[in-house]
């Protein structure tokens, strides 16, 4: 539209003192650095997801050794018998899935007997040819050519049959248990006998067939679930792995802020104020990083033995030099950034600076570098126990048990499984939070969506 064809009549003159000029106050809140840090992991969905694992496998370290409890058999020999079950849970079993079923090959006879045992039903679960069970074995020559059987049984039940009733060399003396009078009483009010196979003729000694599983875990072997199967000492592996993991991120939090609140401290007063101290200082963390982080920890095994607090101490004699090298880096790095000298040249205070205004800047490195650095000692830490260097007296670690379930990988792979699945996500998802926390907190994207 022209301005000539504006409509001149509907313009109005106003006086100077009729122009009234308003500042609009804003509406939306100051959002503070850590605030808006927050908003933007919360926007991260991969590493909020990685937290929100983290976050279950803290929950289980706590409770897991709780959730079952079990205690195994005081006898070694019956804990022995209940050695390499697999894993069997609940609801999963119905899919087909760690069901507690397992292929074994055992000899011909063996397997027929225990297949027309009344004792031994639901044990077979598939295996044994049609051949065998339909004709006639002393007219069939493929009786006489088969020497063993490769079947599959519920390992559960398996182990209880041939506990309670036959053992594999079709004798019964192996699953025979000796009572005096009392307890023989007690065991038949708990409904733990099978059959009594002697009596002494004073009456005060029985000999009986027990129920194992109801002897020795006070339950069924239907009822009975190790979601992750046993050891060879017939030690539940879902508590034991929870038991070592809690040992290995309790040590790995207390090396990490030990090594943090020393490194920082001296890296940021060494970048900060440089000089003399910062040069003489270096060079002693050059020497001292020069060492052997393996003589350091043979050193002190050999002196102290594999105590907790001892593997600590090792990883924090030099263990804090990655932290000190980073703030001191850091520091360096902002300390003459010309904000930091505006806030010199107001009067603010050495430590004003340094914490809020250098701290601040430097903090997403520190962070990820702290989240990174938990993974990293439970994993240094497994491999030094799975090496058999670290061998804990009274405690077990996720490395021995990988150590253990390497063994027997070929026949017990349960062992290896479940300590290797939880060190690969342990170390996966703390390297997802923590490049989510990188970019959380780094000041160049703050305000950013």
């Amino acid at each position: 539209m022209s301005i000539n064809n504006v409509d001149k009549s509907k313009l109005v003159l106003l006086n100077e003192e009729d122009i009234v000029i308003t500042d609009i106050a804003l509406e939306s809140k100051e959002i503070g650095y850590y605030q808006d840090a927050w908003n933007r992991f919360k926007k991260n969905s991969v590493s909020v997801v990685a937290f929100v694992i983290i976050c279950f496998i803290f929950f289980f370290v706590l409770a897991g050794p709780y959730m079952k409890v079990y205690t195994p058999p005081a006898n070694p020999a019956d804990a022995s018998k209940l050695g390499y079950l697999p894993p069997k849970i609940p609801v999963l079993e119905n899919l087909g899935i760690f069901d507690g079923e397992k292929t074994i090959t055992r000899g011909k006879n063996f397997i027929l007997t225990l297949n027309d045992s009344i004792y031994g039903e639901d044990v077979i679960i598939s295996g044994i040819p049609e051949e065998l069970l339909d004709n006639d074995p002393n007219n069939d020559a493929l009786y006489d050519e088969i020497y063993e059987l490769t079947i599959t049984v519920d390992m559960y039940a398996y182990i209880n049959y041939i506990n309670s009733y036959l053992d594999e060399g079709n004798s019964e003396a192996s699953v025979r248990k000796i009572f005096s009078k009392v307890e023989f009483e007690e065991a038949l009010a708990r409904n733990l006998i099978i059959d009594v196979i002697s009596v002494s003729t004073d009456g005060n000694t029985y000999v009986a067939r027990v129920d194992f599983f109801k002897f020795t875990l006070d339950q069924t072997s239907d009822d009975t679930y190790f979601w992750f199967g046993t050891d060879q000492n017939g030690r539940d592996l879902f508590t034991l792995l929870w038991n070592g993991a809690r040992i290995s991120l309790l040590m790995a939090v207390s090396v990490v802020i030990i090594n943090s609140l020393v490194g920082l401290t001296l890296g940021a007063i060494a970048g900060y104020y440089g000089g003399t101290f910062d040069l003489l200082f270096d060079r002693f963390v050059e020497i001292l990083g020069g060492i052997p982080f393996m003589a350091v920890l043979t050193l002190l095994i050999i002196r102290y033995g594999s105590a907790t607090w001892v593997i600590v101490i090792a990883f924090t004699v030099t263990g804090w030099i990655g932290s000190y090298a980073m703030a001191r880096m850091q520091f360096y790095r902002f300390k003459n950034r010309e904000y930091i000298l505006a806030a010199r040249t107001l009067g603010a205070k050495d430590s004003r600076i340094m914490f809020k205004h250098i701290f601040p800047n430097a903090i997403g490195y520190m962070v990820t570098s702290f989240a990174l650095a938990i993974p990293s000692f439970v994993f240094t830490e497994a491999s030094f126990a799975y090496l058999g260097i670290i061998n804990y007296t009274n405690a077990i670690s996720v490395g021995m048990l990988l150590e253990q379930g390497q063994k027997v990988m070929q026949n017990q792979p349960h062992l290896l499984l479940f300590p290797a699945i939880y060190i690969a996500i342990l170390m996966i998802t703390f390297n997802l939070f923590g490049n989510g926390l990188r970019d959380a907190f780094n000041p160049s994207l703050r305000g950013t969506e």
